[in-house]
């Protein structure tokens, strides 16, 4: 997996960083995006929140199965190196993992201004709720229909 990580916010102490799987591509051809972490950097260590799309997790599963060596921890501590790798970083984190379903994932915000001009909603088509655990094999699960997960495990 070729991993991408953008910050979308910065403070002097906290960052929101946005995390693309650079080798999958959507239908305008950019990097899929699987997740979002948040962190906040203190004098010892940086504790965050880091966010893997349910869909996301699901296809993951399935394209690096029981056999697979590659595992989703190991995607989440190349993440998390990312993060607390760099000089004058602390290298200790402490970071909660979930996955819930992108389709439930938005930004809303009371700017002043015109409406939706500093909005940025992070999934733009309508999506069922996917937020049931789906078997690994089973093809009708929820989540397995939709356009996201067709992406990850390149079907049709």
């Amino acid at each position: 997996m070729n991993l991408k990580l953008k910050r979308v916010v910065r403070t002097p102490y906290s960052e929101e960083i946005a995390v693309f799987d650079g080798d999958t591509r959507d239908e305008n051809n950019q990097a899929v995006n699987i997740g979002k972490l948040e962190v906040h950097y203190l004098g010892d260590q940086i504790v965050g929140t880091l966010l893997l799309w349910q869909e996301f997790a699901q296809g993951y599963k399935s394209i690096h199965g029981p056999g697979s060596e590659e595992t989703i921890d190991d995607l989440i501590d190349a993440i998390l190196s990312e993060v607390a790798e760099p000089l004058g970083v602390p290298a200790e984190y402490g970071i909660e993992v979930y996955y819930p379903s992108v389709t439930n994932q938005l930004f809303i915000s009371n700017y002043s201004g015109d409406p939706g001009e500093d909005e940025e909603e992070y999934d733009d088509e309508e999506y069922e709720d996917d937020s049931e655990e789906a078997g690994e094999d089973d093809e009708s699960a929820p989540g397995r229909d939709d356009d996201y997960y067709r992406k990850l495990t390149n079907r049709p």
